[in-house]
C-alpha cells in the first residue's frame, strides 16, 4: 500500500469514497439549477406573450396609419371643392363652368367627374362627366342642405362597374345652400394607397364602407370588391371605433387582425395577419414552459437517485450535459427574441418619423393647391377685386413655406426662423418689385428656432407688416428701405419691422387696419406682446415667447399695445 492510506482500506474503497464525494457535490449545483430552469422557462413565456401583444400594437398602428392616409387624400378632394365653393361666380345665379369644369378635371386626376348642381332640384347646371344619376345624389344633396357641411358617399355609376366616392360640398349663401358642388371620386386611388402599404409590409390591407362592402383589398385586388364582407367581420367592427378581430382570409386562411374607424367617412381601414404565425408563438411558449418543467422533474429525480444511489456516475454525467445543452438551447432562443423585438421599435421609430414627414408634404402640397385655384379664381376679375385674393394667396404661402422647412427639419417641431425671413425677404421684394422701385430690404437676424405652434402665426404677421410697407410706405415711386431684425432678449424673441416711408395716418388707412387688427390677433394668440408706433412711424416690434417658455407666465407681459 501507498504512504498516508489507512491500511484496512483497499484500493477500490478509496476509489468508491472519492466518486461519492464527486456525486454529492454535482448533487448539489443540480439542486441549485432546478429554480433557476423553471424561472428561465416561465421568463421565456413572459416573453413570447409580449411579443404578441407587441403584434397587436403593431396591427392597430398599421390600421391607423391606413385610415390616416386615406382620409387624408379625402380631405385634400374636399379641400378643392371647399375652395372653389367661396368663389364670387357662386353669388351670381346658374354659373357657367363647362370648359372651367373640363380643365377642373385634367387638374385634379382621380376625379371621374364634376357639375354644378342646383341644391333644390339636383338639376345639373354646369360640369363634366357628371355621371351621378339624381336618385344617387338626392339624400346628399338633403344631407348637406341641412347641416350645410361636406359629405362623402359610396355610389355605383350609371352604365359603369366598380364602386365611386361621391363627394358634395355646399355653396353657402347668407345662410342658404343654394347650389352644390359634387365630384365623382375614383376609389382605384384607394386600391393604389393599399397597394403600396402593403407592398414591404406583407400585411392584409382592407377597406370597407362601414356597412357590408369592401372598398379595396390588398389580397387578390380587384377581387370581390363591392361584395359583402364576412359576417365575423362585420360583428366585430360594428359600432366600434376600433379594435381587434379574427377571422377566414378569401383564401381560407385564419388571419388575426385590428382595424380603425374614420372620423371624416365612417370607413373601416383593417390590417391583418397570417394566424398561424401567431400560433407557432402560442405553440414555442407552450413547448418552452412544459420542457422547463419537464426538465426540472427529471433533474429533481436525479438528484434523489445521486442521493440515494452514489453508483449511477454515468447518470449524473448524462444528465448534467442535457441540462447544459437545454440552457443553451434557452439563452440562444432569447437573444433572437430580443433582437427581433429591437428591430420592431427600430422600424416603429422610422415609420412614425416617416408618417410625419408625409403629413408636412401634403400639407404643403394642399395649401399650394388651395393657392392655385385662388389664383385660377381671380384671373377675370378686375385689380381691385383681386386685392382680397392676392392678400390670402400670400398668408396661404406664409403656412405652406413654414411647412416647408418643417418638412426639411432635423427635430420635425421646429424651424429656423431666420431662415424663413431670408426667403420672405426674397419672395416679397420680387412680388412687389422692389428692386425696380428702388426699394431696398435688409435684415439683421439671429439664428433662433421657433416650434410650429409659434411659427405659424409669427409668419403671419410678418406677411401683413411687410406688405403694407411695400404697399404704402412708399408711394409715387418714393424709395427707401425696409429692415427686417430678429435678436433673443431671453427668455423672449423680438421680431422688427420698420421703413423709412411716409409713415402711418391711422384715419385713412382702412385696409390697413384691417391688416394691424389681424397682427393683433395673432400676436395675442402667440402669447406675445406688440409695440406699435404712436409718432405716425412705421415700426413695430413684436415679442414672443420662446419654445422653454410656459405661456402661463407671460401674464403680466406690456409692451405697448398688446392685441
Amino acid at each position: 500500500m501507498e504512504s498516508g492510506v489507512a491500511p484496512w482500506l483497499t484500493d477500490a474503497e478509496q476509489g468508491r469514497k472519492r466518486l461519492q464525494r464527486l456525486y454529492m457535490v454535482a448533487a448539489a449545483g443540480l439542486a441549485a439549477l432546478v429554480p433557476l430552469i423553471l424561472f428561465a422557462g416561465f421568463w421565456v413565456r413572459s416573453e413570447l406573450n409580449r411579443s404578441e401583444r407587441d403584434v397587436e400594437s403593431y396591427l392597430s398602428a398599421r390600421a391607423s396609419m391606413l385610415s390616416r392616409r386615406i382620409d387624408s387624400s379625402l380631405e385634400q378632394q374636399l379641400l378643392a371643392l371647399r375652395a372653389l365653393s367661396a368663389l364670387p361666380a357662386f353669388d351670381r345665379p346658374d354659373p357657367d363652368f363647362t370648359e372651367a369644369s373640363a380643365r377642373l378635371l385634367s387638374i385634379m386626376p382621380n376625379w371621374t367627374g364634376f357639375g354644378v348642381v342646383d341644391a333644390a332640384s339636383g338639376r345639373v347646371i354646369s360640369g363634366a362627366r357628371p355621371d351621378w344619376t339624381p336618385a344617387q345624389a338626392a339624400p346628399v344633396l338633403a344631407d348637406i342642405s341641412k347641416t350645410h357641411r361636406p359629405d362623402i358617399t359610396v355610389i355605383t355609376p350609371a352604365g359603369q362597374r366598380g364602386e365611386q366616392a361621391l363627394l358634395a360640398v355646399p355653396v353657402v349663401r347668407d345662410d342658404r345652400v343654394t347650389l352644390a358642388l359634387l365630384a365623382t371620386f375614383d376609389m382605384s386611388e384607394l386600391q393604389r394607397i393599399l397597394l403600396l402599404e402593403s407592398r414591404d409590409s406583407g400585411l392584409l390591407l382592407a377597406i370597407s364602407d362601414g356597412g357590408d362592402r369592401f372598398l379595396a383589398r390588398s389580397q387578390a385586388p380587384g377581387a370581390g370588391i363591392g361584395d359583402e364582407i364576412a359576417a365575423s367581420y362585420r360583428e366585430a367592427t360594428a359600432g366600434r371605433n376600433n379594435g381587434t378581430f379574427q377571422g377566414n382570409s378569401r383564401d381560407g386562411k385564419e388571419i388575426w387582425g385590428a382595424f380603425v374607424r374614420s372620423d371624416l367617412t365612417g370607413w373601416v381601414a383593417s390590417a391583418a395577419i397570417d394566424r398561424t404565425q401567431i400560433e407557432n408563438f402560442s405553440k414555442r411558449s407552450v413547448w418552452a414552459t412544459t420542457a422547463a418543467g419537464a426538465l426540472s422533474l427529471i433533474l429533481a429525480g436525479i438528484l434523489a437517485v445521486f442521493i440515494v444511489h452514489t453508483v449511477m456516475e454515468r447518470r449524473v454525467s448524462e444528465e448534467r450535459l442535457a441540462a447544459s445543452r437545454a440552457l443553451g438551447e434557452l439563452d440562444a432562443r432569447l437573444l433572437r427574441t430580443t433582437q427581433e423585438a429591437l428591430g420592431e421599435q427600430r422600424k416603429a421609430s422610422s415609420e412614425r418619423e416617416v408618417l410625419l414627414r408625409e403629413i408636412y408634404h401634403r400639407v404643403k402640397n394642399n395649401l399650394q393647391i388651395v393657392q392655385s385655384l385662388l389664383r385660377l379664381g381671380s384671373r377675370e376679375l378686375s385689380a381691385d377685386q383681386r386685392e382680397p385674393f392676392e392678400n390670402a394667396v400670400r398668408r396661404i404661402g406664409a403656412m405652406a413655406r413654414v411647412h416647408t422647412l418643417l418638412y426639411n427639419s432635423p427635430d420635425l417641431g421646429s424651424i429656423d426662423f431666420k431662415v424663413y425671413l431670408e426667403e420672405l425677404l426674397r419672395e416679397m421684394s420680387d412680388a412687389f418689385s422692389g428692386e425696380e422701385r428702388g426699394i431696398q430690404s435688409e435684415l439683421h437676424a439671429e439664428s433662433m428656432r421657433v416650434p410650429l405652434d409659434t411659427a405659424v402665426p409669427l409668419a403671419f404677421i410678418a406677411v401683413e407688416l411687410m406688405t403694407n410697407a411695400y404697399r404704402h410706405a412708399f408711394p409715387e415711386g418714393r424709395q427707401g428701405r425696409i429692415t427686417v431684425e430678429l435678436r433673443r432678449d431671453e427668455p423672449f424673441g423680438i421680431l422688427v419691422i420698420k421703413d423709412n416711408g411716409v409713415g402711418f395716418d391711422r384715419a385713412a388707412a382702412p385696409r390697413r387696419r384691417l391688416g394691424l387688427t389681424i397682427v393683433r390677433k395673432l400676436v395675442q394668440q402667440i402669447g406675445g406682446g406688440l409695440e406699435e408706433p404712436d409718432d405716425g412711424s412705421s415700426s413695430f416690434e413684436i415679442r414672443f415667447p420662446l419654445d422653454h417658455v410656459e405661456r402661463g407666465n407671460l401674464k403680466d407681459l406690456r409692451l405697448g399695445s398688446m392685441a
